[in-house]
């Protein structure tokens, strides 16, 4: 079968597509363009998506570019959304596998804040209303679409939680201007597109970033936003200055034991469409020990510097996240001087409560004695910095 011409993934038959669904042709400012043809060069020529892969990346580049449309439409419509700020932003930040979603899914149970929902990810326009925010129909559209995917692959349950109303990290909304190498990686080995991303500035990536938030919060204000973004680790300066008020949480925990289960989380999303996980080569930042120490490093060093206050930073170790997290997410507020109510306190307990951090499958990862040797030499200095215990 020539899956390629069933399923084509070139940017005339996407563009076509997503214009006549949604009646729009205006994408915007231009900026996009490249890194989209990037990824479609990449997509054909590395990934050696499957049938099922391509179905998937079909189907997720149209939501985006529809997505893409439809932001731009409203903007065009309703201008006084550039005039929306976002205040104290409190950003994820660390090593995936790290207890980053449990926290962020925790924090975002505050009344007074809001994580990003994926359905608003998925489908941003029209912009979400206060009053019908935990109604919307198109929860249950993005429910359907996301259960879809966990069929294909049941183990995806023990990896992580995906829904309609979970929180989802930054990286989706990065995409709708396809500057996301985190969301792309994760369903098809793009090494190219990962190298051109690396050499792209991140500002163009983090004032999209800013202008998807505006338009979410318009009619659904917040106190704060609970974002998260492992990528944005290799970000804070600019981040600063797009959000310079924004409070980064890290949580630290054994990075060998990390790596581990993120090496698998990502054979597993990538298996669903490519029958050779790895091959590529792409997302070795995350998952090659020595890349991925080498971004901690580099961010310790911006904080002796003072190029990253440290008073920007929040740092908790997982363990204590897991022996007691109301005290651990109270001290996080006082770090910031942020407002933590009793309305908000009582909304997270009542997470805490409902989610204990045994109710999901486990996810089981092993590692040999030789690759433990060799990431704990990686992470030595980031261990011994931050006092983060071994846990393998």
């Amino acid at each position: 079968m020539d899956i390629s011409g069933v399923v084509p993934l070139d940017e005339r038959s996407l563009i076509a597509s997503a214009t006549a669904a949604c009646g729009l042709t205006d994408f915007g400012a231009e900026d996009w363009r490249e890194p989209f043809r990037v990824l479609l060069k990449a997509l054909d020529e590395e990934a050696e998506l499957n049938l099922m892969g391509r179905l998937r990346m079909r189907s997720e580049l149209l939501l985006l570019l529809e997505a893409r449309l439809r932001i731009e439409d409203t903007y065009k419509r309703h201008p006084e959304i550039e005039q929306e700020k976002i205040v104290e932003p409190i950003i994820i930040i660390g090593q995936g596998r790290s207890g980053t979603s449990f926290l962020q899914n925790v924090l975002a149970a505050n009344p007074d804040s809001a994580g990003l929902s994926q359905w608003e990810a998925m489908f941003p326009c029209p912009p979400p209303e206060q009053a019908t925010y935990k109604t919307d129909p198109r929860i249950a559209k993005a429910d359907a679409l996301i259960k879809q995917w966990n069929r294909v692959t049941p183990s995806m349950t023990a990896v992580h939680e995906f829904g309609g109303t979970v929180p989802i990290e930054d990286c989706e909304i990065l995409s709708i201007n396809f500057m996301s190498p985190s969301w792309f990686g994760c369903f098809a080995q793009v090494r190219s597109y990962d190298a051109y991303m690396a050499s792209c500035d991140p500002m163009l990536v983090l004032r999209y970033h800013e202008r998807v938030l505006k338009l979410l919060q318009w009619r659904n204000p917040r106190e704060h936003w609970v974002l998260k973004e492992i990528p944005h680790l290799d970000r804070l300066e600019p981040l600063l200055r797009i959000y310079p008020d924004a409070c980064f949480v890290w949580p630290h925990r054994d990075p060998v034991k990390a790596l581990a289960s993120g090496i698998s989380a990502i054979g597993t999303l990538q298996w669903t469409g490519c029958d050779h996980v790895f091959k590529g080569g792409s997302l070795e930042w995350i998952s090659n020990p020595f890349l991925s120490a080498a971004r901690f490093n580099r961010v310790i060093d911006q904080i002796e510097s003072g190029v990253v206050p440290r008073e920007r930073i929040f740092h908790m170790l997982y363990r204590d996240l897991v022996r007691d997290p109301m005290a651990t997410l109270e001290a996080l507020y006082r770090h910031f001087g942020l407002r933590l109510s009793d309305v908000g306190r009582r909304g997270m307990a009542q997470y805490l409560a409902d989610n204990p951090r045994d109710a999901r499958p486990s996810h089981k990862v092993s590692m040999s004695a030789e690759d433990i040797a060799r990431a704990r030499e990686a992470y030595d200095r980031y261990q011994r910095y931050f006092d983060v215990p071994s846990e393998v």
